[in-house]
């Protein structure tokens, strides 16, 4: 027995350190082979994309990424594998780029110059709340990386925390590409500005006195572009400020009326297989309160002259009232008496006029739409395509976006609307209907037979009165090539007031990266930035829900407890039965 036991503990130990020394050597081997990794997530957003791959392979001067964090051990609890996160993805992008990428970390926290070299570039540590035990308390804390190539301005990551990181192969890898391009694409931008009211005007000449000039309504497309690394240029459609010959892409936010030349132009533009992206609103709407409470909802028609033009082509934006089910809220300004007090209050309006479109209503095939989880389709009517039309000029057309499936419409009439109008019962309602197209082909000229329209005097001062002096500065003629047009029901949802709603500003974006060539940066931006939206549920639909979860799920458990209890019956009386057997068998 004694040896027995002796061998055993000799075989043990033999086997024990036979299997350390076979783990130590596997580290010491695997240690230095890339690891593995198993991305789970539905976008695959840990997993670098082809487009990244491509464009960190085909650096050529090395790029510097830096890293200013706060050390693991000084960071509250929830930010303690930060710095190791950002690390493995880093690490990542050094390994694709080949040498091309450079990545360093320092510790800004007790570094008073580093600091100060910081904040001249705009960085500066933020406060983060920490919960330590039994104590909770904020701490400063350093986070931020700057991307520097050759001689060009550092980009900024002021902030870089956990939920930045899904998206930080958009954030390192968009900037690279930006910074490495050799020249940023020029992009122009046509939103006219809002006229003064005629009333207010006359007011301020009676008075004396100058009316105001002309409100910007987008100015902030210039900036979004900007933001993009495009070179913004914003145009009037002059004959002193047309569409530049470099442009990449042009922007039209038609909201009010343009003169013929205006859309000579554009057509012009659209023939020179210049992209197109363009917002069409063809009626607007004023909300003024009620005596009674409410709002007052008047509708006045838009004419851009835009519409014979894109009659021509096949495409016609609906003048009807246009309403649907999933409909989005607007905080709306009032004043509000209070014991002789009159105070500014926000009241929330949701009318079926302020559309919300959501992800599930948007072309999953599309790059340009299929990571957007919703817009706010402000006042917008569908974009209906003429087939045969545009079949004869050899035009392709794709959906990109549509209505909901609970949609109505009503002819248009200027003046106020009512209550009837805006409610869904007793409507004949439409299925899903396009609200923005994208086009390709080889566009028509609209104005073919026609002489070239002159430019109005008074958008040209300086324009000659002489026919002959104008027809010697006419445009030459156009070599037709390939373009797209990006068309859209509704110029509202992109100005000043509307683009930050919602995803606009982002659909834009996208639009302009589409058309402007940058598909690699599109499709890195495509996988980091869906935004889950809960699609809105029917009264039918909730009612069938709540009998599946309140009656269907206990008698299915019930069913299942009763055919348990009879199986247990019958088990328990064939064993009765075969006891009483053997008894019988041994008596």
């Amino acid at each position: 027995m004694n040896s027995k036991r002796r061998n055993f503990r000799i075989t043990f130990a033999i086997s024990a350190l036979l299997l350390t020394g076979i783990a130590f050597f596997l580290i010491s081997v695997l240690d230095n082979l890339p690891g593995a990794r198993i991305d789970m997530t539905s976008d695959g957003l840990f997993t670098m994309s082809p487009a990244a791959a491509k464009i960190l392979k085909g650096l050529e001067v090395p790029v510097q990424v830096k890293l200013y964090i706060t050390p693991a051990e000084k960071m509250p609890t929830q930010l303690r594998n930060l710095e190791r996160d950002i690390n493995e993805q880093m690490r990542n992008f050094e390994q694709v780029a080949e040498g091309m990428l450079e990545f360093q970390v320092f510790n800004p926290q007790d570094d008073e110059e580093m600091q100060q070299a910081l904040a001249a570039k705009g960085i500066r540590p933020f406060q983060i709340q920490s919960i330590e035990k039994d104590e909770m308390g904020i701490k400063l804390i350093w986070s931020a990386m700057t991307i520097a190539y050759k001689d060009k301005p550092e980009e900024l990551l002021p902030q870089v925390l956990p939920q930045n990181l899904a998206a930080l192969e958009q954030d390192i890898i968009g900037p690279v590409y930006r910074l490495t391009r050799d020249k940023a694409p020029v992009i122009a931008i046509f939103g006219p500005k809002k006229p003064v009211d005629q009333q207010l005007a006359m007011m301020y000449l009676q008075q004396g006195m100058q009316p105001p000039e002309p409100t910007e309504q987008f100015a902030q497309l210039a900036q979004l572009m900007t933001q993009g690394h495009y070179e913004a240029v914003s145009i009037d459609l002059t004959e002193a400020s047309g569409v530049p010959d470099d442009a990449a892409a042009l922007i039209v936010m038609a909201i009010s009326p343009l003169n013929e030349r205006q859309v000579y132009e554009i057509n012009r533009t659209l023939r020179r297989g210049v992209p197109v992206v363009m917002g069409l609103q063809a009626h607007e709407y004023g909300y003024t309160p009620a005596q009674r409470g409410g709002w007052s909802i008047n509708g006045q028609s838009v004419e851009t002259g835009l519409e014979p033009m894109l009659a021509e082509i096949g495409l016609t934006v609906s003048e009807d009232h246009f309403m649907d089910s999933s409909s989005e809220t607007l905080n709306l300004p009032r004043e509000v008496n209070l014991g002789g007090l009159r105070m500014q209050t926000q009241e929330p309006v949701r009318l079926p006029i302020q559309i919300r479109v959501t992800e599930a209503q948007m072309d999953q095939d599309s790059p340009l739409v299929n990571r957007i989880g919703a817009i706010f389709y402000l006042w917008g009517t569908p974009v209906i395509s003429d087939d045969e039309k545009i079949s004869s000029h050899g035009l392709q057309v794709t959906n990109l976006i549509r209505s909901s499936d609970n949609v109505w419409s009503l002819p248009w009439s200027d003046g106020p609307m009512t209550a009837n109008m805006l409610d869904p019962r007793d409507k004949d309602m439409d299925k899903a209907l396009p609200l923005a197209v994208m086009v390709e082909g080889i566009f028509p000229d609209t104005f073919e037979g026609r002489d070239v329209p002159s430019w109005p005097a008074a958008n040209n001062p300086g324009a000659p009165d002489d026919p002959l002096a104008q027809a010697q500065v006419a445009p030459a003629p156009v070599d037709p090539q390939p373009g797209k047009l990006f068309l859209i029901g509704s110029a509202k949802m992109f100005d000043d007031n509307i683009l930050a709603a919602g995803q606009n500003a982002l659909l834009l974006l996208n639009a302009v990266d589409y058309l402007a060539g940058s598909q690699e940066l599109l499709n890195i931006r495509s996988k980091t930035l869906t935004q889950r939206v809960i699609k809105p549920v029917a009264a039918r639909e909730k009612m069938i829900w709540r009998i599946v979860a309140v009656l269907l799920v206990p008698l299915i458990l019930a069913v299942f407890g009763f055919m348990r209890a009879g199986m247990r019956r019958k088990a328990a009386a064939r064993y009765r039965e075969s006891i009483k057997h053997a008894t019988r068998t041994v008596g």
